[in-house]
């Protein structure tokens, strides 16, 4: 971590999101350099801070290992916008700020008084981005759901799975942790940029269902360019065989080590092959070229499976990897966390949070040689720094703030 000026520094942003697509995007522009204020209620805080991970039988709010990673670098101030007095200080908020951003349904966004035609008559200059599931206009948009929903009605989860058996999904909210938010940035520097050029706010109507429609990409113009319908296969590509997750001999208390294998080229099926030490499978007839081994595929597999029962995971992907060939191991938890070139790069930052302690939170996935981009702190406790953002941004003395605390407009 060094002192030297990130790319966002001086850029305000009030962030009213929650869960994981919004947060995400907002902990993105705090670690470009971003004063990132974040809205919440001690009535109905964000679910992340109730649901946790947490530590076993740590009921605080402010533990939740996802949370805590989605916000790292923000300030909180607790502030009831449905009450009147509430409502006037969020405008004040949003006076003071160059990006404003909610993930709320557009029915709570009426309900807190934040459309875009109140943020725009406050605050003319600013951009603002409203990012619902489905968008701000249109015959959905006023249906709610979460990731879970988004990942169904996306088409993601129709793709996942074997052929033959029900689709099985991604097991996680896909498009909140990786589409959604990063096509959320890229749109707010998009704006931030026309402002700094010409003085312009603007209004940002980023549906998530279509961000998340944007990555399926594929099977959707395989369709529409040739009628070619997509079937489920698993592990299974058209383009390469073998490719698959092949299970190798237990490991110490692993007895699920997977090796992940993909020959894309015939070079790679030779090579592997000879690492395999069974060269002549390469020269088997069911197996001489990609059309055949996707035709024998079951064939193939079951004689890799074979194999690798009885192999090493991690010398054996060493070996394939040292003769060119594409291969690697299913890595769990704990085995990111100490993965060597991932700590080598430092990754992951360890802030030391109040309540948490040190524990590891995301690093931005990329490095910029001139301007760092980095985290430079943790998660904020809830209500952390409402004194600090009502008298610094708000102008209100310290009395002003124990009485509308006292009224439970701030907490």
């Amino acid at each position: 971590m060094t002192a030297a000026p990130r790319p966002l520094e001086g850029v305000k942003v009030l962030d009213l999101t929650w869960f994981g697509a919004g947060p995400i995007a907002t902990r993105s522009l705090a670690n470009l350099g971003a004063d990132v204020v974040r809205v919440e209620t001690g009535k109905r805080p964000d679910g992340l801070r109730i649901a946790g991970p947490k530590p076993a039988g740590n009921a605080s709010l402010n533990v939740s290992g996802y949370y805590n990673n989605y916000n790292a670098e923000k300030r909180s101030i607790t502030l009831d916008l449905t009450t009147e007095r509430g409502h006037e200080l969020g405008l004040g908020l949003v006076r003071w700020a160059d990006v404003f951003m909610t993930n709320m349904t557009n029915r709570a966004v009426r309900q807190v008084g934040m459309s875009w035609e109140a943020v725009r008559e406050a605050n003319p200059g600013i951009v603002a981005m409203y990012q619902p599931m489905q968008g701000m206009a249109g015959p959905h948009t006023e249906f709610v759901g979460f990731g879970a929903v988004l990942s169904a009605i996306c088409g993601v989860n129709y793709f996942a799975g074997s052929e033959g058996r029900p689709p099985i999904g991604v097991s996680t909210n896909y498009p909140d942790y990786v589409v959604n938010p990063m096509h959320a940035v890229v749109a707010l520097l998009a704006a931030l940029r026309h402002r700094r050029r010409t003085g312009q706010g603007q209004l940002i109507d980023m549906s998530q269902l279509e961000s998340s429609v944007a990555a399926l990409a594929a099977p959707v113009f395989a369709w529409d360019n040739a009628a070619e319908e997509y079937r489920r296969q698993g592990n299974r590509v058209p383009h390469a065989a073998p490719h698959g997750a092949y299970r190798t001999r237990a490991e110490g208390d692993r007895s699920d080590r997977w090796l992940v294998l993909a020959c894309l080229t015939e070079g790679h099926w030779r090579a592997a092959a000879d690492v395999m030490e069974h060269p002549g499978w390469a020269d088997d007839p069911r197996f001489a070229s990609l059309a055949l081994r996707k035709q024998h595929e079951d064939a193939l597999d079951a004689l890799i499976e074979g194999w690798a029962a009885g192999q090493h995971g991690p010398e054996v992907a060493a070996r394939l990897q040292s003769a060119g060939v594409p291969a690697g191991l299913v890595l769990n938890a704990t085995e990111i966390l100490r993965d060597e070139h991932l700590q080598a790069r430092t990754y992951y930052a360890y802030p030391d949070h109040a309540e948490a302690g040190v524990r590891a939170y995301d690093g931005p996935g990329f490095r910029l040689s001139v301007t760092p981009v980095e985290l430079r702190g943790p998660a904020p406790l809830l209500g952390e720094h409402t004194t600090e953002v009502a008298t610094e941004i708000l102008g209100l003395s310290p009395d002003e703030v124990a009485a509308l605390v006292a009224e439970g407009v701030l907490a």
